[in-house]
């Protein structure tokens, strides 16, 4: 009987037990559970739109990305493109060059980069970088070397060498004292390259295609400032016409939140970018000439050519 009463009191505002309002407490409860309900409506959709987002621009384009473009012993490679000169451009001018050699036979194609480098933020210039870069027959990079040099705050110097296997790259890192080995698995970037330099040829390329690749960066091998690997999810995004050494060039444009190339229709890259921790974004430009005293001069640890300032 008294449950009934209570009942019956509640439904008209009053619990005769405790003599206190009751339809109050339970608009409370109904209203909590209401706000509940909507909070619930908003967020839900709000979350699927988010994860959608997230699996669109993140997830998606990682699982779609394709091997990295191989290398090709091209007719330009084999005549003309055997042997290149670029120079390195910060905001304030002039940093450094690259020259880069191939040399190709029917086994396999070899890449050699000496990278010069002579002004940087940090004392440690000039540095110099040589880059060795093995790709197989079919265009796959099978091994690659990194060595440093630097006379800068004291001599020191590191090397990294990587070979190919099945599943991944496997690592092996000195610099003085120190050595250690790591692999970094293939899903993660079939391709290395060093970071002052890391688009070499490019062929047959098309707007859509993705691919991902790690970047070696050999001043944070030295100071610890910074990834030594920066893992690149890069895409051909469109085509572009650039000046160049050479004239105007109509490019396709290869992008990634790091790095940017233009590369032409033999798919020979006449300029590309690439932002490092402390150093900026640096932006390396084709030139129209091999420079033989100036690179003789680099494998020699000496300081090229004066620095010029950049041309507007």
């Amino acid at each position: 009987m008294s449950v009934s009463i209570v009942g019956i009191a509640a439904d008209w505002g009053y619990d005769l037990a405790q003599g206190t309002p009751r339809r109050r407490y339970g608009l409370y409860v109904r209203s909590m559970n209401l706000f509940t309900r909507t909070v619930g409506w908003l967020v839900t959709p709000i979350w699927l739109l988010a994860m959608g987002w997230l699996v669109n621009h993140d997830i998606v384009p990682h699982w779609t990305a394709s091997p990295p473009p191989a290398l090709r012993p091209t007719d330009w490679l084999r005549d003309r493109g055997a042997r290149s000169q670029f120079t390195i451009y910060d905001e304030f001018g002039e940093m450094g060059s690259v020259w880069t050699d191939y040399l190709v036979d029917e086994r396999s194609i070899r890449r050699d980069d000496l990278v010069w480098i002579d002004r940087l933020p940090m004392d440690l210039a000039p540095v110099r970088i040589g880059v060795e870069s093995v790709f197989t027959g079919e265009g796959v990079l099978d091994e690659f070397t990194i060595r440093l040099e630097t006379t800068g705050a004291g001599r020191a110097g590191a090397k990294l060498h990587g070979e190919r296997f099945h599943s991944d790259f496997s690592f092996t890192f000195e610099s003085g004292p120190i050595e250690r080995a790591f692999k970094i698995p293939l899903v993660d970037g079939g391709l290395v390259s060093g970071a002052f330099h890391p688009f070499g040829m490019l062929t047959n390329l098309r707007v859509g295609q993705r691919w991902r690749m790690q970047v070696v960066n050999p001043i944070a091998m030295l100071t610890g400032v910074g990834d030594q690997f920066i893992p690149l999810l890069v895409e051909v995004t469109g085509e572009q016409r650039i000046p160049t050494a050479f004239g105007g060039v109509n490019c396709l444009v290869v992008e990634s939140p790091n790095a940017k190339a233009w590369v032409d229709a033999a798919g020979v890259v006449q300029v590309q970018e690439m932002t490092l921790p402390v150093i900026g974004t640096m932006r390396i430009e084709r030139e129209a000439d091999f420079d033989e005293a100036a690179y003789e001069s680099a494998r020699n640890y000496q300081s090229p050519k004066p620095r010029r300032e950049r041309q507007p």
